[in-house]
């Protein structure tokens, strides 16, 4: 693993019109002005760890190579490239995770450890071979800004409470669902976080592993050498841990081994990528893992997904507007004494002038009563497991997104755009 330590970009010393527009760095100007290839990177690099990027995309099209820089979500366009220097880039993003250079034909994963003012970067690198290049997506891991506390995530008074109840059991599966991107590892590793007290041993399972978290061995699966995930959880299980995390369930085999894992008196913590509560559940199954055996193991099941968050520095506050109407149905979920608060962000240059920084994760957690898990023992289907959920007052996350609103912490807007079935309140 090489090393890289960052200079400061002349983007970050630019005026707030260049970050107001969404561009922290304008890509025509790094061939004009002819720059070392290491240069660019580390300007690339810098200007988006700073601004807190989760990903910067290199996207090969005939005519040179778009890049582009996800900040709270979004793709932000940050200019074109020539071919050439592109492959010049990708090239030493390579040399920099130990990949095969030469290699043009296979998908290719690294990682890269950058220090950037003081502080250890993680970045995960992959390759995909297109028909005019390699696109080249990396993902940053910052640990300072993306490991939370379970109060930290977005998840509102009475959910905390029940999240808190669902990892107090001393055995059981708890899934953590929802799409690509949706936050399920910064939920499991604050769930981590809380569990590692020093009075349980807790083993966690995962490709790759994301953060180093002290007080907790961590396993990573290698397909290479014939070590996946269910090999991995028979030689855990062996030693005899209290809790055990799944980073994702992919084949029947680790189906299989994660329920009779959770059955044999383990905590067990797993992802999945359906939609919603009843669909882990569902997909689970369909993966093969007997109902009969789910519905014992069953604890609980955290869905999400991710708003964006109004920016702190310049939200004001709204007098009740029409939107307030459309809220009315998770007034009565506000803590005794909480008044609804509407707000909106005005735009200023910490938030890049779009009233917005950083995410949110809206949430619904289904605990898994003793009619549920008969419910799935019995092959009863998904949908009918969550609209009882629902009638037994689990908060769904359209719900929850309404009432982040209602709490002044995004917008209806927002919600609108990230949350299916938002008024309905469906799944």
């Amino acid at each position: 693993m090489l090393t890289s330590t960052i200079m400061q970009p002349e983007s970050a010393k630019s005026g707030a019109a260049t970050v107001a527009a969404g561009r922290l760095f304008n890509a025509e100007d790094f061939a004009v002005a002819d720059l070392p290839v290491p240069e660019i990177w580390d300007r690339i690099a810098t200007a988006a760890l700073r601004e807190q990027a989760s990903d910067v995309h290199f996207t090969y099209q005939s005519d040179g190579v778009y890049v582009g820089v996800r900040l709270d979500g979004r793709v932000c366009p940050q200019g074109t490239m020539p071919a050439e220097l592109g492959q010049r880039l990708t090239n030493h993003v390579k040399v920099l995770a130990n990949m095969d250079v030469g290699e043009h034909r296979r998908p290719q994963d690294g990682h890269i450890s950058l220090t950037i003012d003081n502080r250890p970067i993680d970045l995960r690198i992959s390759l995909m071979p297109t028909n005019h290049g390699e696109d080249t997506a990396v993902r940053f891991l910052d640990r300072e800004n993306s490991l939370r506390e379970l109060d930290q995530l977005g998840v509102s008074g009475q959910q905390l409470r029940t999240l808190a109840a669902l990892i107090a059991a001393p055995s059981g599966l708890v899934l953590v669902t929802g799409a690509t991107g949706a936050g399920k590892t910064t939920t499991l590793y604050a769930l981590l976080r809380q569990l590692a007290d020093g009075n349980r041993r807790v083993v966690t399972i995962e490709n790759p592993i994301e953060y180093d978290l002290p007080g907790i061995s961590q396993s990573q699966v290698n397909y290479r050498i014939g070590v996946d995930c269910a090999t991995l959880i028979r030689s855990v299980l062996r030693q005899d841990p209290n809790v055990i995390m799944i980073g994702e369930i992919r084949d029947q085999e680790t189906a299989a081994t994660v329920v009779r894992a959770a059955n044999s008196g383990r905590l067990v913590l797993a992802t999945s990528h359906a939609a919603y509560a009843g669909g882990a559940i569902e997909s689970l199954i369909a993966m093969g893992a007997q109902p009969h055996f789910v519905g014992r193991a069953l604890r609980g099941v955290v869905a999400q997904t991710l708003v964006r968050r109004l920016c702190p520095y310049c939200t004001i506050r709204l007098e009740e507007t029409a939107d307030i109407a459309l809220l009315e149905d998770v007034r009565h979920l506000l803590e005794p004494g909480e008044k609804p608060v509407l707000s909106m962000g005005r735009g200023c240059p910490h938030c890049r002038h779009t009233g917005y920084r950083n995410r949110l994760g809206v949430f619904e957690i289904m605990t898994a009563d003793e009619d549920i898990r008969a419910m799935v023992s019995r092959g009863t289907p998904a949908r009918e497991v969550y609209d009882y959920a629902i009638q037994n007052r689990m908060v769904s996350i359209a719900q929850a997104g309404k009432l982040a609103a209602l709490r002044g912490l995004t917008t209806v807007e927002e919600l609108i755009q990230n949350v299916s079935e938002i008024w309905s309140g469906g799944a």
